[in-house]
């Protein structure tokens, strides 16, 4: 079953109970946004602040049940890596979607509670580094975004405007990024080539990255 089909089943048979997703990704959050707000309460989760992949819990006000450990190591036999954790988590048969925030600076990562025992029991090495896990309060923690500047002097606000400005490619090949499915919206897939942008979308290009879109108040003299 598709997620939007699942979330829309949301609304046709709401439960008494609330639901816990699995950690969702942020086009997985838009979805959830777009189809339920002032519909169904939901709430998202990711264990500390400005986390990207959050669980849900819909119905409910409740736990989301989010488990933050921290590895201990030695580091004169182990460099902490977001690659080798993640890798040596999904090794151990875990679903990705099981698996939160990774903060390989900070020694930590986030996983359903669920997991909880599996992890400490399975998880005692990183390339075959012994580690130690311990569980911590994630209060304080927060993840960190670093933006880098750029202005461009764009003759309309339109979708494939700004895909050619940042790509640096034409009008006609940036429309084809946008048919092509390769460009989203605040997370969505949007295929309108046409569509217009405003100030704080997040427009999300694959291969360039992820772009938030500031001040747009600003003209030329040719307006």
């Amino acid at each position: 079953m598709e997620f939007s089909d699942r979330v829309k089943g949301y609304l046709e048979n709401p439960l008494n109970t609330s639901v816990r997703t699995k950690f969702l990704t942020l086009t997985e959050q838009a979805i959830i946004k777009n189809t339920l707000k002032n519909k169904v309460f939901f709430k998202f989760y990711g264990g500390y602040k400005n986390s990207e992949l959050k669980r849900a819990v819909i119905y409910k006000d409740s736990d989301p049940y989010i488990i933050c450990f921290k590895i201990l190591y030695n580091e004169k036999y182990l460099s902490l890596t977001h690659q080798n954790i993640l890798g040596t988590l999904l090794s151990l048969s875990i679903t990705k979607e099981s698996i939160g925030d990774i903060l390989a600076n900070e020694n930590v990562f986030f996983i359903t509670s669920e997991l909880k025992e599996y992890i400490i029991n399975e998880f005692t090495k990183i390339n075959n580094v012994s580690i130690e896990l311990i569980e911590i309060n994630s209060f304080g923690l927060e993840r960190k975004i670093d933006l880098e500047m750029n202005s461009f002097t764009l003759s309309s606000l339109r979708l494939d405007s700004i895909v050619s400005k940042i790509t640096k490619k034409s009008r006609v090949l940036a429309s084809e990024m946008i048919l092509n499915d390769l460009v989203k919206v605040n997370h969505l897939i949007v295929n309108k080539n046409t569509k217009s942008i405003n100030e704080e979308d997040v427009i999300s290009i694959r291969k360039y990255g992820r772009f938030i879109i500031k001040d747009t108040k600003n003209t030329s003299k040719k307006g």
